[in-house]
């Protein structure tokens, strides 16, 4: 067995050995399950420590792009009001009205003023521009493992005021004034408070948080591409593919072309991307000292797809006219 090849075989069962989670399936739960329900079996106290969900919309930034990096946890860092110590903060995105998709669970491991944290420099990284008069409060969020296999896939219901974008919820009151009548939902200080006897009901689940769309319509930002190459789908489709492929950095608008082939096509290539961020291509590298997180800006496309007996000549060849064509050597990051 040659050297390649068992780099190649490697690289595959490492990938293979990733830790699997068992699908979460309606089918299998109680038509009234809510995510409340989902977090109380998951071993979350609900009445011992506050929990915090934010749904976000903002137009500005792709949220999504930045699934299960230090980026999006900054983003969330900086907040009006401080959550307390120990708390979580489950994070959506607004995908659609009156809905949210999960994007990950954070722990507050502590808290210090925005305006000190800026000067100290703990927001490197973060692509929401601030400055020292921001007023408000950092927080130091460590991202969990808990239900992380359902980030981008579990879908819950976002009822009542929809631009009440932070809810926290409370434990129940050991003791209220007999007679009072009581109220899912409160209004304290300009926040939205929700006691934990309401639920939020969960709407979908998709088996896949990306769903592989066919050979001609694979196109992924980094995140995705590193959570896809957790897929079976996939894996298996990306291991039969000889092709051209195209690297594009959205924020300097340059282009890398590749080609992959041999025993495990293209996923042996892109895996190699996914855990280096650069591949070994010295001018890809560059870009990416340029940063922190600039491998998040890289997006993968697949051009074309060949025969998988296509002789490596003219897989070159090929590799060659889409460099002319999209002038990756004059302009972009090629080098040859």
């Amino acid at each position: 067995m040659s050297k390649s090849t068992k780099s190649a075989l490697f690289m595959v069962f490492r990938i293979l050995a990733l830790p699997r989670h068992e699908p979460f399936s309606l089918q299998s739960r109680a038509m009234n399950e809510d995510l409340l329900d989902l977090l109380k079996a998951s071993g979350v106290d609900l009445h011992a420590q506050q929990v915090t969900l934010m749904r976000h919309k903002d137009k500005r930034y792709p949220l999504v792009k930045y699934i299960g990096t230090r980026a999006l946890t900054l983003y969330q860092a900086m907040q009006r009001r401080t959550m307390p110590v120990g708390s979580l903060l489950i994070a959506f995105h607004g995908n659609r009205p009156g809905h949210a998709l999960l994007l990950g669970i954070w722990r507050v491991e502590g808290v210090v003023p925005a305006g000190e944290a800026i000067r100290q420099g703990l927001l490197e990284g973060s692509f929401e521009p601030l400055t020292e008069d921001w007023g408000g409060y950092y927080h130091d969020l460590c991202e969990l493992d808990l239900l992380a296999h359902l980030r981008l896939r579990l879908e819950i219901e976002w009822t009542g005021r929809e631009l009440a974008w932070r809810r926290v919820l409370r434990p129940p009151k050991a003791a209220r004034t007999r007679g009072a009548t009581p109220n899912p939902c409160e209004q304290v200080d300009g926040e939205f408070h929700t006691r934990v006897g309401r639920g939020y009901a969960i709407t979908a689940q998709v088996e896949s948080a990306i769903p592989f769309p066919g050979l001609a319509g694979a196109s992924l930002v980094m995140a995705e591409l590193r959570m896809a190459l957790r897929d079976a789908t996939w894996q298996q489709e990306l291991a039969s593919v000889t092709g051209i492929y195209l690297i594009t950095d959205e924020r300097g608008g340059q282009h890398y072309v590749g080609s992959a082939s041999g025993a495990q096509g293209l996923l042996q290539r892109w895996t190699n991307y996914a855990t280096t961020g650069h591949g070994g291509n010295r001018m890809l590298a560059d870009v990416l000292a340029t940063g922190p997180g600039r491998e998040l800006d890289l997006r993968f496309t697949l051009l074309e797809t060949l025969p998988a007996s296509t002789p490596r000549r003219e897989v070159i060849q090929r590799e060659s006219y889409w460099k002319v064509a999209l002038g990756s050597r004059t302009f972009g990051l090629n080098m040859n």
